[in-house]
């Protein structure tokens, strides 16, 4: 009992004094800010001039507060338990190689502050692999549990005559080696290889998730208590080492647990800034790579590296992510792959239309991409990392050889669902709205797969278009709906349909989400532009022509460490900021009086009400405000509405601006409201 009440007070003070030194850290270094630019690969190719604002970045401060903490309160526990010789020289390993890795880090987070761009992948690579093998090698000859090889690698075919020389082992799950043997030479290197490659692995996969606020914070903390879970089983006297290690496993779950609230996640996002930030500070390269190694270094030294698999599920899918899609699929893409589509054109063919299984890389990403709340990200992505963790726990500690294989079979099949959301959700269509009805139906956009299955959706919907289904015109165009395809194509699909109604800064906004490198391999998306600049020209009633860069009011060029949903992107809805600018003169009596509804609970009103009898189809750009709490314009809240009344001075101007008979249906409309 009084073992249990002293680790809990090594939790708690690891977390106080985590909390703590992050705050002074904060007011001590608050100018300690990246200014590294890392560009997405939807972010438009801006000039390096212009207006330029700097990037509201935290500073990267929490690593090297929360890692002090840790070793200050690993020494204390050291004192407090009255630690051996060896279990001392095993709990300095530990903290070494924390300091080790974080120093790996803070060199990163020093040359993103003053130098504008990091340490190129292979270098910290090559470092956190120096230091997992340094932590190797001391645990081989300081510790007596280090020159022991264990099953499975000993009981392998090839590696049992490397690993395990004695004899009278082979029923055995260690093997002791001694010096003179081949086995003790081989050990070696197989560990320190090992423990280099794991360490390295995991602390980039942490680095990896720390792309979110909170985010890799959350799954830390889950993954730590999970292993200290796991690792109650060696604190007996026959395993010295166990308590020094479930101390480490207290220590990383604590010290993360204290920079939470400094890091707490929010909707808040640079482009969008509705909802308020909740985070202070971030953790930097130097507090995800001493986590990532910390985890590494007590799921070796306790032979649980396998299991690591299981509780860090959601790092495995981050990390892979990034390695499959940008360092495989997309080399290999480039240099065999050709899109027969765009054989025809020499242009440059960039990698977003090649068929990956991402929208981006790593994995948080691609959700908010496609404009998911970022709150409700991270909190789904903590609730899997805790799954991860409790199925690890229960393959770690089941009792049956067949629970642990349950439990295993299970995050595969858990790890296989999210994995494949990737291309499910990264196809757009564009469909009906709502699909239902049979009249009078709206355009839209939408995400997933076209059906719903036993009353479940599998699709989501983006945002509702200004043209009706009057604008189609062909069967082939209507044979062309309900079909999966990029976002380009749905983009220049919708922006043709809104070009058709008359409805041409809409039509504007389409094409203008499509970026340069993707819009010049559809060149008659480029014709179109040409006639809109002419259009928009003459209803302003200029001599000189008006180029599109005019009449698009000017965003200002982030520079700064940004997420790629930072920018605008092609997957989000069209805003009506992104219109309310060119909605002047004859535009402006387009606007609706009326709502349109886009959200699930204003549709079975709908239902109740034929409330589309009374509803002029009006641009989207007026009626529907895509700006909620996280900055995006779904994701199941309520659409803000604006109403405004049309202008009786434009009348005379609207009946030049559009087809005529698409505005005697406007016409016919408004008169029976």
């Amino acid at each position: 009992m009084n073992l249990i009440l002293w680790l809990l007070i090594i939790f708690v003070a690891c977390a106080a004094a985590s909390l703590l030194l992050c705050g002074i850290a904060r007011v001590l270094f608050p100018k300690f800010r990246s200014g590294e630019h890392k560009p997405g690969t939807h972010r438009p190719d801006m000039p390096a001039g212009g207006r330029e604002i700097k990037t509201i970045e935290l500073p990267l401060v929490g690593g090297p507060a929360f890692t002090l903490a840790m070793v200050g309160v690993g020494v204390w526990a050291g004192y407090i338990f009255n630690l051996n010789q060896e279990q001392w020289i095993l709990l300095l390993i530990g903290l070494g190689a924390a300091l080790g890795f974080a120093l790996v880090g803070f060199i990163d987070d020093w040359k993103k502050v003053y130098s504008k761009e990091g340490l190129s992948e292979r270098v910290k690579f090559s470092g956190v692999f120096l230091v997992s093998a340094t932590a190797a090698v001391l645990y081989f000859f300081l510790i007596s549990t280090g020159q022991e090889s264990y099953s499975f690698y000993k009981d392998l075919p090839i590696l049992n005559t490397l690993l395990c020389s004695a004899k009278g082992y082979a029923n055995q799950t260690t093997c002791p080696v001694v010096p003179g043997q081949i086995a003790f030479y081989g050990w070696l290197v197989f560990l320190v290889l090992m423990t280099g490659l794991v360490g390295s692995f995991t602390s980039v996969a942490v680095d990896f998730s720390d792309g979110l606020d909170g985010l890799a914070g959350g799954l830390v903390f889950s993954a730590s208590l999970a292993l200290g879970i796991v690792v109650t089983g060696l604190i007996d006297p026959s395993h010295p080492t166990g308590i020094v290690l479930e101390i480490l496993a207290l220590l990383c779950a604590g010290s993360v647990l204290g920079y939470l609230p400094w890091n707490w996640p929010s909707s808040w996002a640079a482009r969008h800034r509705t909802a308020k930030r909740s985070a202070k500070i971030y953790m930097g390269d130097s507090g995800a790579l001493a986590l990532g190694g910390t985890l590494a270094i007590i799921a070796i030294f306790s032979r649980n590296e396998l299991l690591l698999l299981l509780l860090g599920g959601a790092f495995v899918l981050e990390g892979l992510s990034a390695l499959i899609q940008s360092r495989v699929l997309t080399r290999l893409y480039r240099r065999y792959l050709k899109t027969m589509r765009f054989s025809s054109l020499n242009e440059f063919v960039p990698h977003t239309e090649f068929p990956l299984p991402f929208l981006a890389t790593p994995l948080h990403h691609h959700f908010d991409l496609l404009g998911w709340d970022r709150r409700r990200l991270v909190y789904a992505a903590w609730a899997l990392g805790a799954c991860f963790a409790a199925l690890g726990v229960m393959s770690g500690l089941a009792t049956f050889t067949w629970q642990r294989y349950l439990a295993r079979i299970l995050v595969l099949i858990l790890a296989v669902i999210i994995w494949t959301s990737g291309s499910w959700t990264k196809c757009y269509f564009v469909g009906k709205h709502p699909a239902e009805r049979t009249r009078r139906r709206r355009l839209a956009l939408y995400y997933g797969y076209p059906f719903v299955f036993m009353g479940i959706p599998l699709h989501h919907l983006v945002e509702v278009i200004e043209a009706s289904e009057d604008v189609i015109e062909t069967p082939i165009e209507e044979s062309a709906l309900w079909m999966r395809m990029t976002i380009y194509d749905a983009r220049s699909i919708l922006g043709l349909y809104c070009y058709r109604a008359g409805y041409y800064p809409a039509a504007l906004a389409q094409w203008m989400r499509i970026p340069e490198r993707n819009r010049v391999l559809r060149p008659e998306i480029t014709r179109l532009l040409a006639e809109v600049d002419e259009r928009l020209a003459l209803e302003k009633q200029e001599t000189q022509p008006i180029r599109r860069d005019q009449l698009i009011p000017k965003e200002p060029i982030l520079s700064g460490n940004l997420p790629p949903a930072d920018l605008p992107n092609p997957h989000e809805p069209i805003r009506s900021d992104e219109t309310e600018g060119m909605l002047a003169g004859p535009w402006e009596s387009l606007k609706p009086s009326h709502s349109y509804p886009i959200n699930n609970e204003e549709l079975e009103d709908l239902e109740e009400v034929d409330e589309e009898e009374r509803i002029a189809t009006a641009p989207l750009g007026s009626s529907i405000n895509g700006s909620n709490s996280g900055g995006n314009g779904h994701n199941g809240h309520h659409a803000t509405v604006s109403e405004s009344k049309a202008s009786p001075d434009t009348d005379n101007i609207q009946s030049t601006s559009a087809p005529s008979g698409w505005l005697s249906r406007i016409f016919r409309s408004s008169s029976k409201e």
